[in-house]
């Protein structure tokens, strides 16, 4: 049986969308890290990349398909405190137009791992021990930026978190993260990269 391939919407749609939509915005207060027990989580961990700095711009190749390769980016972090098990990386974009942060990226893996190559983080590609659980585009592992052409600067939101227990399976950002984080985060560390394509589809440099 031949299957047929989901349409793309016509370039021009994504950019009326993206112009008719430039003020609306999720918001910070969407992001996981405002939760208001874990923002109180000492931002203990240095989480970075070789590939953007904190509030630098991300390159074309860790953006979504269709616009970029899709490559996660490298990531490392300092240890994590003595307590602490695992951990559990998550990725948001609090600039979406819709009512909250859409997720691009939920992992979690063992203490013993503090550093990830460029493309661990997509599916197929992950460490052994690391876990790659369904994002908010329905996919596992990482999916990279894809803003509305027009929109303006969008954040991709690194969120680290030292736990002391082991995620268990079937842990959603929608139902069941937040509450177990709240029982389980030690720390956390933060990096936010950008990306911003014109109405034009053309990326912009921050």
């Amino acid at each position: 049986m031949s299957t047929v391939a989901p349409r793309r919407p016509h370039p021009w749609v994504l950019r009326w969308a993206g112009l008719l939509t430039r003020g609306r915005h999720a918001g910070d207060t969407s992001l996981a890290c405002s939760d208001e027990a874990l923002a109180r989580l000492p931002l203990a961990l240095d989480l970075r990349s070789t590939g953007f700095a904190h509030g630098g711009a991300m390159a074309r190749r860790h953006a979504g398909e269709g616009v970029g390769d899709n490559r996660s980016p490298a990531l490392a972090w300092n240890a994590l405190p003595p307590q602490a098990t695992h951990w559990l990386l998550l990725c948001e974009d609090p600039d979406v137009p819709m009512a909250r942060a859409i997720t691009h990226l939920l992992a979690w893996g063992p203490r013993a791992i503090d550093a990830l190559a460029e493309g661990a983080l997509n599916a197929g590609h992950a460490p052994t021990g690391v876990a790659l659980v369904l994002n908010g585009l329905g996919r596992s592992g990482y999916d990279g930026p894809r803003p509305l052409p027009g929109h303006g600067p969008h954040r991709y939101v690194f969120q680290l978190y030292a736990l002391d227990a082991a995620p268990p399976a079937g842990l959603s950002r929608e139902t069941t993260l937040l509450p177990w984080l709240r029982t389980h985060a030690l720390s956390r560390g933060r990096l936010d990269g950008l990306f911003r394509r014109d109405w034009r589809q053309r990326l912009i440099a921050p």
